[in-house]
């Protein structure tokens, strides 16, 4: 019940009182115990929750500096970015400023591919389908159409998911395991997957085809590549059978002739079988199709001469 008084009465402070709580907070954080900490991560959030924007603001960082240090165990790492997203579930019309600026954080985070890489795209993912006003739904093609065309996440994300395979593949000597850990929170299998959500959700909400030349790279790092892991491999031919209409038709097509119809029949898994049966029947029926486009416009051109 303090920390609830403190919370409400804390929702009232100028910036000056803001930052004296916590500087407090800041203390008692560097020495007590993991339950303690969690109240702290909780009376945070409430006054983020309920506070101004600037106040808000500062709330923000705080909370977002806690969750980029070091040897943080995972359960309060979730905890920091939980009541980090909450904040933004007021669904005030000037938080959009924020939450377009906590994006870009987390594509800076991307971008370095360090030791925040996977909670960066998780909490990208969240702060971009946090949608719970018309505010945020009007922002979100604006701030998607940002990432991809100014910061070009697209190209970032699948160059990640090569080096993540390359340092996971190296520092294991080949001993990929599902369990793997690639940073000592998130396993490997945690990343290819949070990589490809995140791939699948802006181009879905983007109304965006994935281009030729991406989806080859794409399909260099999870499929034939050969530090490639089995179960990245069956994720990888997953994400082209369910987001088989990310891809143009021409690109599909393509996809086909260059890289699927390659594959050795004989050594595919069920999964590898139902991609290359999927995208086999696309390429056919389209041969099929314009194969009578051409022979009906030769009979036109009889007919007319």
């Amino acid at each position: 019940h303090l920390l609830s008084l403190i919370a409400s009465a804390a929702t009232k402070f100028n910036l000056e009182q803001l930052n004296y709580l916590i500087g407090f907070i800041d203390n008692s954080w560097k020495t007590e115990t993991i339950p303690i900490k969690e109240k702290l991560i909780e009376l945070l959030g409430a006054i983020g929750r309920g506070c101004q924007e600037d106040s808000a603001a500062r709330v923000l960082e705080v909370l977002w500096d806690m969750a980029h240090e070091d040897q943080l165990h995972r359960s309060m790492l979730d905890h920091l970015l939980y009541c980090h997203l909450r904040v933004f579930s007021e669904g005030r019309s000037s938080y959009d400023a924020l939450k377009r600026n906590y994006c870009l954080k987390c594509m800076t985070d991307l971008q370095r591919n360090q030791g925040w890489l996977v909670s960066a795209l998780k909490h990208l993912y969240e702060l971009l389908l946090h949608d719970l006003t018309n505010t945020f739904k009007i922002s979100e093609p604006d701030l998607i159409s940002l990432l991809v065309n100014k910061h070009d996440i697209i190209s970032a994300l699948i160059q990640s998911l090569s080096t993540c395979q390359l340092d996971v593949w190296n520092k294991t000597h080949g001993h990929v395991t599902i369990d793997t850990l690639v940073d000592g929170r998130f396993t490997h299998e945690e990343s290819i997957k949070t990589h490809l959500d995140l791939l699948s959700f802006l181009l879905k909400k983007g109304n965006l085809y994935l281009i030729l030349k991406r989806s080859e790279e794409l399909w260099d790092t999870l499929i034939t590549n050969e530090n490639a892991s089995s179960f990245g491999r069956e994720l990888g031919l997953n994400w082209f059978i369910t987001c088989v209409e990310d891809l143009s038709r021409d690109s599909q097509l393509a996809l086909f002739e260059k890289r699927i119809s390659k594959l050795d029949l004989s050594n595919l898994s069920p999964k590898g079988f139902e991609c290359y049966k999927l995208y086999f029947a696309r390429y056919n029926l389209e041969r099929f199709r314009r194969a009578k486009r051409s022979s009906n416009d030769s009979n036109k051109s009889t007919l007319s001469n």
